[in-house]
C-alpha cells in the first residue's frame, strides 16, 4: 500500500448551456469526496467568466484512498456528463503544476493558464 499523500488537479470544460446542472453534479461530487475518509481536502473552483471551465482541486491520504475515491465518487460523475453530452473536455494533473495559483478565489486569468 502506498503511504504518500496524494493530490492532483482536474480540469474539466462542460458546455456553456449545462452550467447550473454541471455546477450542481460537481458540488455534489466535491462534497461526496470530502466525506470519503481519506480525503484531506476537495475544492472546486468555477471560471467567474461562465464558460464552463471548472477545476477540482484535491488531497487524499495515499494514493489508494485518492483512486477508492475517483472510482466511488468522481467516475459516476463523469460518465454521467459523457452520457448527457455535457462534457467537452477534461484533463487530470499533478498538484505541482498549480501550486500558489488557487490560494485565493481564481480569477479570469488563472483559468486560462490552464485551459
Amino acid at each position: 500500500m502506498n503511504v504518500q499523500s496524494a493530490s492532483r488537479v482536474v480540469l474539466i470544460h462542460t458546455r456553456e448551456h449545462l452550467l447550473a446542472d454541471c455546477g450542481r453534479l460537481l458540488r455534489d461530487s466535491v462534497d461526496q469526496a470530502n466525506d470519503d475518509a481519506g480525503c484531506l481536502g476537495c475544492q472546486l473552483h468555477s471560471d467567474a467568466g461562465g464558460l464552463g471551465r471548472w477545476i477540482i482541486q484535491g488531497m487524499w491520504l495515499t494514493e489508494d484512498s485518492m483512486r477508492a475515491s475517483v472510482e466511488r465518487v468522481f467516475q459516476p460523475f463523469f460518465e454521467r456528463l459523457i452520457a448527457s453530452n455535457a462534457l467537452l473536455s477534461i484533463r487530470v494533473c499533478q498538484d505541482e503544476r498549480t501550486a500558489g495559483v488557487f490560494d485565493d478565489k481564481p480569477n479570469h486569468a488563472a483559468f486560462s493558464t490552464f485551459f
